[in-house]
């Protein structure tokens, strides 16, 4: 009995297998079609319109040379303020960046 049951599933096994593999030869021949489809509806558009104007000169003129200060965000090179170098304070003796320790009286 148990021989049997090994088989069937063995048999069911190799059913299941077979289906999935014909399922996905199914999907790649579908997927084939559409792209062969896709081509050939771009071979039969009309190709594309040519400029009549130098398309390099017009983008040079309409691009601007600083974008982020035209818009605001970032002032130009020759309006940036001029911020001398910073010195420490002269009266600061400990670490600013540590806890201060408690002192003894």
């Amino acid at each position: 009995m148990a021989d049997h049951s090994r088989r069937q599933e063995g048999l069911q096994r190799v059913q299941i297998g077979l289906t999935g593999l014909a399922g996905v030869v199914l999907l790649v021949g579908l997927a084939n079609i559409v792209i062969d489809k896709a081509r050939v509806d771009d071979i039969a558009s009309a190709p594309p319109a040519v400029p009549t104007i130098d398309v390099n000169a017009a983008v040079a003129a309409t691009t601007p040379k600083e974008p982020l200060a035209e818009l605001g965000v970032q002032p130009a090179p020759e309006m940036a303020p001029i911020v001398p170098d910073l010195q420490p304070d002269p009266k600061i003796r400990k670490p600013m960046d540590q806890e201060p320790t408690p002192q003894t009286p």
